[in-house]
């Protein structure tokens, strides 16, 4: 386990397994909570340490092994550390224990932790239901717990709720009991080992709709039941997508059910909590009689990117928050790939192109921008850091990494990720070297000039042709906006694949550019010397920029007047065009005639 700083919890004792019943009081906004928990204590404590925040608990105690009930001589609620301390008259032994704790909360109204979720019914009729919202750090506010995401444990949940409302977890509901007071007990079956921030519980007026994957796998959408006809569009492509990561990750999805809950007071747009996966209602519904294709596609992207989370994020954890760009980035991605292949029509890699590459290259084009990695101490931290150019630089660069290993390589190693690790935690380099051992290829030094350092690279090219032969000298330096002011010094250099592809030719030339300055002969062109050409980034799923001399950009216009160049690539010579042009690197003339 990490050593303990300012900002972590002390690594003496782990959870094991979470036995939490809550009551909800939605008239009140309040809740009262007690739980019992499993933990191993792995040296010889007089305190114990866990998170909560904005809890009273009335009650501590710890039994060790077989031993007594003991109640805690001390409990501190230290609120600047969002901790709870337990002191105990005598040491608690090493070895297995039970912790004990009754609390009260409020529902709050800062969409965070667990709080009031306020609807409206399509009659004007208003309430309130509770909901949760735990990510990054703020399971603590619904129950005291080891809140990091390395610290998994299993949960075994149960909550009070009114009759006639619903109760939904990350698991199916396990035993329902009329308590005869107007409310029942829901017990929800036990989770897998997971992280906290992942668990989720929703009480409201909720109705569902239900299908099921082709693994057998349950598949739920959850709304208020005057809407949730509108629910039918995200049940369809919800299983279509279960059924396509299934087959992609090699990895069954391992929980019985996937839930998609729409609620209207919400302040993300969605939340991968492992198989109940919260939404925005306006994300997650659909009108089909008023609502356009692009909120189709907004719907099934949303979906896939947090359905990509149930096994990178869920399944396998990031130990702690510095790898959060790598979670978001993967899933960016991934969603990319898995509605792209489920509607080829809407082309989605060039919206991808469009949306996500090109935002990346214009925020990191930047002398301000900033690494990919950051170190992160405090979990507070994280919104600060990570950004657009975090995630859409990564997962810029995790397409670039999938076109230069090859789809079936990369698709491997991810396979070889997950088996490897599930229900466990990783670091980004797990992934890298896994990456590397299914390709042969340094993935790690690779990916770290990508993700340590600032910015990105401009590759000049220089042809020299002899008849129908053709020699390229490339070179790279750090690509900034500030050029047209006076050259850099910038210093820095990365890995870079490069994919040229050629006129005449199906095939595209690869290879690592390690160097500042490299050459290659590409050989005879299948074409007359007058009409080849030459495209550097080919597909343009490399996360750079590419100059050429005056020659190669008249006979790269000609290939797009012509029509030979893809969609992906003449979106990338205009854009390469257009910031080489504001930065200073190319004559607005050039600009001009490639796009006149």
């Amino acid at each position: 386990m990490p050593k303990a700083t300012t900002h972590r919890l002390p690594d003496t004792v782990q959870p094991e397994r979470y036995r939490i019943e809550l009551r909800p009081d939605l008239r009140r906004f309040t809740f009262r909570g007690e739980e019992s928990v499993s933990i191993r204590v792995l040296k010889p404590v007089k305190t114990i340490e866990l998170n909560a925040l904005d809890l009273q608990v009335t009650q501590a105690a710890l039994q060790a092994g077989n031993g007594p009930l003991v109640p805690a001589a001390k409990i501190e609620l230290l609120k600047p550390a969002e901790r709870l301390r337990l002191t105990f008259a005598k040491s608690i032994p090493k070895g297995t224990a039970a912790l004990h704790l009754v609390f009260d909360g409020t529902l709050n109204d800062e969409l965070a932790g667990f709080y009031r979720s306020r609807y409206t019914m399509e009659n004007g009729v208003e309430g309130y239901m509770a909901a949760t919202q735990f990510e990054s750090t703020d399971a603590r506010r619904a129950f005291p717990c080891w809140d990091e995401p390395a610290t998994k444990a299993t949960f075994d949940l149960s909550l009070v709720v009114p009759d006639g409302m619903a109760a939904v977890s990350n698991t199916p509901v396990a035993q329902e009991k009329d308590l005869g007071d107007g409310t029942r007990l829901v017990r929800f079956a036990e989770t897998p080992r997971m992280a906290s921030y992942l668990l989720a519980f929703v009480v409201g007026p909720l109705a569902a709709i239900e299908g099921k994957a082709r693994t057998g796998t349950k598949v739920g959408v959850w709304a208020l039941p005057d809407r949730i006809a509108h629910g039918r569009w995200a049940l369809e492509e919800s299983t279509r997508i279960l059924d396509y990561l299934n087959e992609y990750y090699g990895v069954p999805y391992p929980l019985p059910k996937l839930d998609h809950i729409s609620l209207q007071d919400f302040a993300a747009g969605a939340m991968e909590n492992w198989g109940a996966i919260t939404y925005r209602e306006r994300i997650l519904l659909l009108d089909p009689s008023t609502s356009s294709t692009q909120t189709r596609q907004n719907i099934t992207g949303v979906m896939a990117h947090e359905t990509a989370h149930m096994w990178f994020g869920d399944l396998v954890t990031m130990a702690w928050w510095d790898d959060l760009w790598l979670n978001e980035s993967f899933a960016t991605w991934m969603g990319t790939k898995t509605v792209g292949a489920l509607h080829p029509d809407w082309q989605m890699w060039t919206q991808f192109l469009s949306m996500e590459t090109v935002h990346g290259l214009d925020l990191d084009g930047l002398r301000s921008s900033h690494p990919i990695e950051v170190p992160v101490k405090d979990p507070a931290e994280i919104r600060e850091i990570f950004d657009d150019i975090s995630y859409a630089k990564g997962a810029s660069i995790l397409r670039m990494l999938e076109q230069f290993l090859g789809e079936s390589t990369f698709r491997r190693g991810i396979r070889n990720y997950l088996k490897a690790h599930r229900y466990g935690n990783t670091r980004t380099e797990d992934l890298w070297r896994a990456l590397g051992a299914a390709s042969g290829q340094p993935v790690g030094p690779l990916m770290g000039t990508w993700t340590r350092q600032t910015g990105f690279p401009l590759l000049d090219v220089h042809v020299t042709r002899e008849g129908g032969d053709a020699k390229l000298a490339l070179s790279q330096s750090r690509f900034l906006y500030s050029h047209i002011l006076g050259s850099s010094k910038d210093a820095a250099r990365w890995k870079i694949p490069v994919r040229i592809a050629r006129a005449g030719s199906t095939k595209t030339t690869s290879f690592l550019m390690e160097k500042k300055t490299e050459s290659l002969t590409l050989g005879r062109s299948r074409r007359s010397p007058d009409s080849d050409w030459i495209k550097v980034n080919a597909g343009q799923s490399g996360f750079y920029r590419v100059n050429y001399p005056a020659d190669e950009w008249k006979r790269l216009r000609n290939a797009v007047v012509s029509g030979e160049l893809s969609p992906d690539d003449r979106i990338g010579l205009q854009n390469d065009a257009y910031d080489l042009m504001r930065a200073g690197y190319l004559p607005a003339t050039t600009l001009l005639e490639l796009t006149s």
